[in-house]
C-alpha cells in the first residue's frame, strides 16, 4: 500500500507543478483607491499618448488598417491583467496621471504594480516598466502647512527630487516613492513603500502621477498592466441639505 502511494505522489507532481504555474496571482488584500470600477479615473493631460503601431505588414493588408492603436490608458486602471490587456505608451519613459476614487492618507505601503506573470506570457517581457516614481498633487491648506512646516525644520543637504518638467508648477507636486519593478521576482504583483519622511508628514492626496523612467529592454513602447494605490480613506463631512 506505502508503495502505492508513493507511485501515486509521483504521478501527481507534475500535475501539481503545472497547477502552480498556472493558478491565480497573489491577491493584495488591500484597498485601491487607484481602481476604475471604485470611481478612478485617469487625466489626459498628465498622461502620455498610446501607443499606435504604424506598419501592420499582412494584416493590415488583409484586415484594412493602417495602424493598430493600443488599449487606453484606463486599461490600467482594472484587475484583468491577462497577457496582452495592458496600456501601452511610445518608448521606455511615459506618465499616467490618476485622479483616485476617494482621498486618501498616505501609508506605509502605497503603490502596487502588476504585470502578467512569466509563466502565463507568451512573449519576453521586455515592455514591462521598470524604474518609476510616484509623484502626489499637494493640495489643500492643511496640506500645504506640514510640507512647509517638514521643510523648515529639514536638514542640509537633504535635496527633494526636481520636479518633473512634464508635470504643472503650480498646485505643487512632491515625490512620495521612487522604486523598481524586478521582472526576475517570482511574484508578479509587487509593492512598494513610500519616503519615510514623507509619510511622517500624515498628508493625505487624491491626485497622484505615475512616471516611468525605463523599461526592461524593448525600445518601442512600454506596458502598464495594472495600478494600484493604497492608503487610508479620509472622512469627508457630508454638508446638510439647504431646506
Amino acid at each position: 500500500m506505502s508503495a502505492d502511494t508513493n507511485s501515486l505522489r509521483k504521478d501527481l507532481e507534475p500535475l501539481q507543478l503545472l497547477f502552480k504555474l498556472f493558478q491565480p496571482p497573489q491577491h493584495v488584500a488591500r484597498p485601491d483607491f487607484a481602481l476604475h470600477l471604485s470611481g478612478a479615473s485617469v487625466i489626459p493631460s498628465l498622461t502620455s499618448q498610446t501607443y499606435t503601431l504604424h506598419s501592420l505588414g499582412l494584416l493590415g493588408y488583409l484586415t484594412g488598417q493602417s495602424a493598430l492603436v493600443g488599449r487606453p490608458p484606463v486599461t490600467a486602471l482594472h484587475h484583468d491583467i491577462h497577457d496582452g490587456n495592458c496600456w501601452p505608451f511610445a518608448g521606455s519613459q511615459g506618465q499616467l496621471g490618476i485622479v483616485l476614487a476617494s482621498p486618501t492618507h498616505i501609508d506605509s505601503d502605497t503603490i502596487t504594480i502588476d504585470h502578467v506573470a512569466a509563466a502565463a506570457a507568451v512573449n519576453k517581457r521586455t515592455s514591462t516598466s521598470k524604474y518609476m516614481e510616484l509623484w502626489d498633487l499637494v493640495e489643500g491648506e492643511d496640506n500645504v502647512s506640514k510640507l512647509e512646516a517638514w521643510r523648515a525644520v529639514a536638514q542640509p543637504g537633504e535635496d527633494e527630487p526636481v520636479q518633473p518638467a512634464m508635470l504643472p508648477k503650480f498646485p505643487e507636486y512632491i515625490q512620495i516613492a521612487s522604486f523598481q519593478y524586478d521582472i526576475h521576482l517570482t511574484n508578479n504583483i509587487q509593492t512598494f513603500p513610500i519616503d519615510a519622511g514623507i509619510r511622517s508628514l500624515g498628508i493625505d492626496f487624491g491626485v497622484v502621477v505615475l512616471m516611468v523612467k525605463s523599461n526592461w529592454g524593448r525600445d518601442e513602447y512600454t506596458c502598464l498592466y495594472r495600478v494600484r494605490v493604497h492608503g487610508e480613506a479620509i472622512d469627508i463631512p457630508v454638508l446638510p441639505e439647504v431646506e
